[in-house]
């Protein structure tokens, strides 16, 4: 669904993707599914990052050996390091292959200055950054000459069209992959970005995944099982997102069948699998 509206690459195992999750092993084995099955048609980046360095080398290792196309690396969080420490930590990286560094300080605790970009740039294998923190860095890296996404759905039609930002990586595309499309490549376009707020507001109401993964669940996309801790959104949000879809309009979403309220008792939470 996201090849057919011009997603032009693919975050496999980030956060939204429930990364944090998984095992290693299931981790790069759908890194390895992903390429198998798509990889003709769109990018596909692999987040194997980690916030000890010889995970971090050996994930990436493994990631490229299946086929990914990049790799999205975060800076070490929670057991978070020095400046210099954060240099060595993706210089140690970098030469593996193709690279995007990702920084959010709201998950990790820690902000990567734009002094450990810029020395790091020097690295042909440095795709970019993902940028949280907002458009005044995504300009600063644009003045350098280095690629940036935005990180932040919310800024990212300012982001892309009064900062320069390459796109976004985005999870609302998982919804509503053609708008968002347009959105980064059709021109700016304040009216259409106003009609998507209400949508990145109701995704962010809880920390990500829980909304997406709840919407994708209402939606008939995904089985309406959660690994903890992450659970559904309560049932007024579960409603709200009904009343968000049919002003959107049902043919901008993902999936074919009707949006539907689904109760508790419809979900699974589950613990250990």
């Amino acid at each position: 669904m996201q090849i057919e509206h011009g997603a032009e690459g693919v975050i496999v195992g980030g956060t939204t993707g429930e990364g944090q999750l998984m095992s290693w092993d299931e981790h790069i084995m759908l890194i390895g599914h992903t390429v198998n099955c798509f990889g003709a048609s769109i990018k596909v980046i692999g987040n194997t990052g980690s916030n000890s360095t010889r995970e971090a080398m050996h994930a990436t290792e493994q990631g490229f050996a299946v086929g990914m196309h990049a790799a999205l690396h975060i800076n070490p969080y929670y057991g978070k390091t020095s400046l210099e420490g954060l240099i060595s930590h993706f210089e140690s990286v970098l030469p593996m292959g193709p690279t995007i560094i990702y920084n959010v300080p709201s998950r990790t605790g820690q902000d990567i200055p734009p002094s450990v970009i810029q020395t790091v740039a020097w690295s042909p294998n440095l795709a970019g950054v993902k940028e949280c923190v907002g458009n005044d860095r995504i300009d600063q890296y644009m003045s350098d000459g280095i690629t940036v996404w935005s990180g932040n759905d919310d800024q990212c039609h300012d982001s892309r069209w009064d900062y320069g930002a390459a796109g976004v990586i985005s999870v609302t595309s998982n919804l509503v992959p053609g708008l968002m499309r347009d959105l980064m490549f059709q021109g700016k376009n304040p009216l259409l970005n106003s009609k998507l707020l209400p949508l990145i507001d109701w995704l962010f109401h809880e920390p990500n995944p829980i909304g997406l993964n709840t919407a994708l669940a209402q939606l008939g996309v995904v089985r309406p099982v959660f690994r903890l801790p992450y659970v559904p959104l309560p049932l007024a949000k579960r409603v709200e997102f009904v009343s968000i879809v049919k002003e959107l309009g049902r043919e901008n979403f993902v999936g074919e069948k009707d949006v539907q309220v689904l109760d508790d008792n419809d979900f699974i939470l589950i613990g250990r699998y």
